[in-house]
């Protein structure tokens, strides 16, 4: 078994007792990283996540929306900034929101260079649904900072993987 920070959906199985405290899935995210979510929440309540290696899941990936389909990049922008502002630690929420504020910045000038104006135009429309759900969050926040087990969770790295990769 090799620890994780979360596992896919389409091969997750949690504990009944687990789900329940967690909360489940959060139905706000829709169809992109409700399962990412949920581990991140389970590894701050002091759960583990593992690989099972040698389990076998038949899974069809990727099937609700295609890569490159401005809906799948408003949904994983609009997602990710919505689990990053309801799981993050306090003391790392803001530095974070600033550096992923500049990256989507980026992201859409990428975009746009490419000529790809749909998408380009997702990842404001995504910014702007985040600021307008954030409020809706609030209270998830607040209970997961009270409830957080792990102020740092080791599965999270320290390094940029857009810097490594790119830089």
């Amino acid at each position: 078994m090799v620890p994780l920070l979360w596992g896919t959906g389409a091969a997750l199985m949690v504990r009944a007792s687990d789900w329940q405290e967690s909360g489940g899935l959060d139905s706000r995210f829709f169809a992109h990283m409700e399962e990412i979510d949920l581990c991140w929440r389970l590894r701050t309540m002091g759960k583990s996540i593992v690989c099972v290696s040698a389990s076998q899941a038949y899974h069809l990936g990727g099937a609700t929306l295609n890569q490159g389909n401005p809906r799948k990049t408003f949904l994983n922008f609009r997602n990710n900034l919505l689990m990053l502002y309801k799981n993050l630690p306090e003391q790392e929420l803001k530095s974070v929101m600033r550096v992923r504020s500049l990256l989507d910045y980026l992201a859409a000038l990428q975009f746009l260079l490419k000529g790809d104006t749909k998408n380009c135009a997702a990842v404001f429309k995504a910014r702007r649904a985040f600021h307008k759900m954030r409020p809706d969050f609030d209270k998830d926040r607040r209970h997961i900072q009270q409830i957080r087990k792990n102020e740092r969770v080791p599965e999270r790295i320290n390094f940029s993987l857009l810097w490594q990769y790119y830089i």
